[in-house]
């Protein structure tokens, strides 16, 4: 009976082995921290979305409890110097979120650019959600969102 018991588990390890070494997994969900995040558009929640501007926008949560992220002209005078910008972060258990801008560069804005009004929604940021590979930074009381996609 014993040996009977043992041979059934043993079976069933090695079925368990088999079905996970040949179903691949693919992880999509990124984490806040160490992705590298690119705005795709702002967002009034259950509004409306409205375009990036004339800039492209990217940033990165660092391990360290800091941000850095740049922006480059993507309409327009493609010679106007892109911005950076940092910061520090702090994110709650519950998906809070505030952001302290400590600098950021104003080399030129081109027309159109979003630049400030992206700055002034970090600074007011009050909470975070992921979804795979999205992230929605919320600001404004929540009636606001800037939408990323990790690259």
């Amino acid at each position: 009976m014993k040996i009977l018991i043992l041979n059934f588990f043993g079976a069933l390890i090695l079925f368990g082995f088999n079905t996970c070494t040949n179903d691949p997994v693919t992880v999509t969900d990124k984490t806040l921290v160490n992705t590298k995040w690119n705005l795709q558009y702002f967002e009034i929640i259950d509004v409306a979305e409205s375009a990036i501007g004339s800039q492209g926008i990217i940033f990165i949560f660092m391990k360290d409890s800091s941000l850095e992220g740049e922006s480059k002209t993507i309409e327009g005078d493609l010679s106007v110097p892109g911005n950076s910008y940092g910061g520090l972060y702090e994110v709650g258990s519950d998906g809070s979120l505030s952001i302290e801008i400590t600098y950021t560069t104003e080399g030129g804005l081109p027309p159109g650019s979003r630049y400030d009004e992206y700055i002034q929604a970090l600074r007011n940021a009050s909470a975070y959600e992921i979804e795979g590979n999205r992230l929605r930074i919320f600001y404004d009381g929540g009636t606001k969102a800037l939408n990323f996609k990790a690259e």
